[in-house]
């Protein structure tokens, strides 16, 4: 079948720019010291729709790497830029989360609900995750503490207790 065609969107946000989406629910595990306000993401728990799976090994690792990117975006990224210019242009003292930064990962479930217009029906492996883990991350904290969570990455201030 032929591609399902594409188009900007329009100036209220609505249009088909999009082929293919995916879903994802992601479980976080999180430890909070509410004295002195640290955040540990102890696991994540990833049940997503990949689609097909094409190859498993790469299917997991990018969806392992797109739940670091999040957890990054939740707890340490603050990327400031003022008048559109990145105030960090060599990343130096930027906080990237790494390998030893990861919590255990579970991928729980692959749903494999092909996508019949994407090529051999897969869908993106590692977006969804990187856009749903912060909010796990910070459902998590809002349990734990009883705080609501309204800015990320998630300051201290979010997680110690009120006195």
């Amino acid at each position: 079948s032929r591609p399902h065609p594409t188009e900007p969107l329009d100036e209220s946000g609505q249009g088909d720019a999009f082929v293919g989406l995916s879903f994802c629910a992601i479980r976080a595990v999180v430890d909070v010291d509410i004295e002195l306000g640290t955040i540990r993401v102890v696991e994540m728990a990833v049940a997503q729709d990949v689609g097909r799976v094409l190859n498993p090994a790469q299917l997991r690792t990018r969806i392992e790497a797109g739940v670091t990117q999040g957890i990054g975006t939740a707890l340490t990224e603050n990327l400031r830029t003022g008048r559109g210019l990145v105030r960090h242009p060599d990343l130096t003292g930027y906080a990237l989360p790494t390998s030893l930064d990861a919590p255990d990962i579970k991928i729980v479930r692959l749903v494999e609900e092909r996508d019949v217009v994407a090529p051999f029906g897969a869908k993106p492996g590692s977006a969804v995750s990187v856009v749903t883990s912060p909010a796990a991350v910070a459902s998590a904290v809002r349990a734990a503490t009883g705080r609501p969570v309204g800015r990320l990455p998630i300051r201290p201030q979010a997680a110690v207790a009120q006195g």
